[in-house]
């Protein structure tokens, strides 16, 4: 019986040993998995890059927010759109067509014969007219001088060439003579500046700049006229677009290389220093006289029969 018991109290506390080592090696797997899942977090951690920041929010004098995004995609939300235009100081021009017709009018006798006109010579010493087809708004001069502004350049010498066929039926003798029209179809400012070095040489095919003798760079757009003026401080003068789509077009398209291409040393600068470093509007009119001087001459006007012609001669060729 002796023998029996201490065989039983053996097997006891061999089980017991047997337990505790289990128990250990237990924990020392616990302890050796808990090591590697860290492992796997560090080495995970080293190499995932960390996401980039939120773009900051920017909040209009409308209590509206909007980010560097809805600015590249300037016109993708309408909602947003008269926002981002406030935030620019975007301004566009209407399409402008200046005409001398080498004729004096009676323009007290026009206004009681024409319909659309308003003729205050207190106010204004020109005779205002509206066109419909094409839509289009016109001041006449006593001198001849014929000032109409339209949707789009050809719409505006059309809307002056229709006036004229209507003083021809009235007696009148006028001509169409060199017309001109107005070159700054629309300006906005950034609200950082730009590096014009690194603009231009990342695009130096398209770019005209040379810093000594002028303070802008004139970017070119492929296979058109459409010329883009940037200066430093950030401010932009978008140039020679046919109609409202073809701005909207160059800017949404001119926007994000200025992004690519912003200067951090003028981004440092305060909303008062940089609103004085772009200058007053004498200075920007200053510019934009300057651009019209430049390019007038390259916009030119062909008639409806000589557009039909020059179609003609495109398909041919």
């Amino acid at each position: 019986m002796k023998i029996f018991k201490l065989t039983q109290s053996i097997k006891k506390r061999m089980k017991m040993l047997h337990g505790s080592q289990k128990a250990e090696d237990g924990t020392i797997m616990q302890r050796e998995s808990s090591g590697k899942l860290k492992r796997k977090r560090h080495n995970t951690e080293s190499v995932c890059t960390p996401l980039p920041p939120p773009p900051p929010l920017l909040k209009t004098a409308n209590d509206t927010l909007i980010s560097d995004f809805d600015i590249l995609s300037i016109y993708s939300d309408i909602s947003k759109l008269n926002a981002i235009e406030e935030h620019l100081n975007l301004l566009y021009r209407p399409f402008t067509c200046f005409v001398k017709s080498r004729c004096n009018y009676k323009l007290f006798e026009l206004e009681c014969l024409l319909s659309n006109t308003r003729y205050e010579p207190h106010k204004h010493p020109a005779l205002f007219v509206r066109h419909t087809n094409p839509s289009c708004s016109l001041r006449v001069y006593d001198n001849g001088n014929i000032c109409s502004q339209g949707h789009s350049y050809d719409g505006a010498a059309l809307g002056a060439q229709c006036f004229m066929n209507t003083m021809e039926q009235l007696g009148y003798s006028p001509m169409f003579y060199h017309p001109k029209f107005n070159v700054v179809n629309a300006t906005f400012c950034m609200p950082f500046g730009i590096n014009l070095e690194n603009f231009n040489g990342e695009y130096s095919g398209d770019c005209l700049y040379n810093p000594e003798t002028h303070p802008y760079l004139i970017y070119k757009i492929h296979e058109s006229n459409i010329k883009v003026a940037i200066f430093p401080v950030g401010y932009v003068y978008v140039m020679l677009c046919s109609n409202p789509r073809c701005t909207q077009k160059v800017i949404s398209n001119i926007l994000p290389l200025l992004y690519r291409h912003r200067n951090v040393e003028l981004e440092l600068m305060s909303e008062r220093e940089r609103e004085l470093s772009s200058g007053d509007i004498n200075f920007k009119l200053l510019w934009e006289n300057e651009f019209q001087k430049a390019y007038q001459n390259t916009l030119k006007y062909l008639k409806p029969q000589e557009q039909q012609g020059q179609q003609q001669l495109d398909l041919k060729l």
